[in-house]
This record gives structure tokens, sequence and C-alpha cells, in this order.
């Protein structure tokens, strides 16, 4: 059996959906992949790449368990909470961003790791979001993880184009249960390459 891990904040955990065991993305892409793959969701609320960010997903209990599972594959969506104003700094960022990529390669299993751009922040009534930056997220975060998958020769999933407008994430930010089958379906085309 294949284990894939799903590493990221709270869009892979799930928030603002109604039972994200169940509609969240990597419980849909465990039902698209099927038995012959273990999808587990590693998912942290409002974690943020930089290890001094206010809720760093390295000083979390599901990054030490996604690193002790020795998971296959890792699918690595961070950065959308990089976004607040006190936690940017794009040299940080992209030396954290680094680091956090390099502890899956060095793993026992040497998982293929895929990493994710995020979904973009949509302004809902022309305000963004939770403090949550657009312009940082499109500027710097997306090129910065661009960069980061062309210096470690590792594959790249860009979700900027996923959805058109905040339809499918009514909050500018979170998607709805159709919204997360659409981001499993786009994983999941990657995966099987």
């Amino acid at each position: 059996m294949k284990k894939v891990a799903c590493v990221g904040d709270s869009i892979t955990w799930g928030f603002t959906i109604l039972n994200p065991k169940k509609h969240g993305y990597p419980a849909v892409l465990q039902h698209l992949l099927g038995e012959e793959y273990e999808v587990r969701n590693f998912g942290y609320n409002d974690a943020a790449v930089r290890f001094d960010a206010d809720t760093p997903y390295v000083k979390k209990r599901v990054y030490r368990d996604s690193l002790d599972w020795n998971p296959d594959t890792v699918i690595l969506m961070l950065g959308t909470n990089d976004t607040k104003p006190w936690n940017w700094n794009a040299e940080i960022f992209q030396r954290d961003y680094g680091r956090l990529v390099d502890s899956y390669l060095a793993l026992p299993s040497h998982p293929r790791v895929v990493l994710v751009a995020p979904i973009r922040i949509f302004r809902v009534f022309n305000v963004p979001s939770l403090i949550l930056n657009p312009d940082v997220l499109e500027e710097e975060i997306r090129p910065a993880i661009r960069k980061i998958a062309v210096q470690k020769g590792l594959e790249l999933i860009d979700l900027q184009p996923l959805f058109g407008n905040a339809h499918f994430c009514r909050d500018g930010i979170h998607p709805q249960r159709r919204g997360a089958r659409m981001l499993a379906e786009t994983i999941y085309s990657q995966i099987l390459r």
C-alpha cells in the first residue's frame, strides 16, 4: 500500500467543510486513489512555513507525525498564512520552505515530494479575509515555491487557476465541499502521472 501524506494548513485540514474527514480534499483524494493507497490528513489550522511564524507548522505534532509515518508521497501545500504582515519575509520564507522540503526528502522512504502553490486568496466584499495578503501570495509566495521546485527538481502543482472567483471559497480562502473535490481531483491527476 502506498502512503500519501497531505501536509498543509486549514485548507488541507478542511476548515469550513462539514465533516472534513469525509469531504475534505484528503478524504476525497483517498476515495479517488482507491484501496492501493492510504491517504492521511496532516493539515493544521493557521499553520505557516516560517519556523518563527505565529503558528509554525514544524512546531506542531502533525508535522512530527507526518515524518514518523514515513510516507511514499508528500503533498505539501503551505504558504497562505505566511502572507500575514507579521509572518512575511521573503528570504526567511524561502530558507524555511527549503528546510521543510528537505526534512521530507531525507526520510528513509525517499518520498516523492509534490509542491503545491496554494489557491488564490479572494477578496470578499473587496476586503482580504483574515488579514491574509493576496498580493504577497501572487507576487512572492507563488514564485518562491516555483523557484524551489526547480532548484530541487520537484513536481509542482500551481493551483492559481483552479478557481476563477470565490464561488467555491465563500470566505475567500477555504474551499467548501465542491471546491475541496476540485482540489482533490487536480492533485489526483498529478499523482497518477
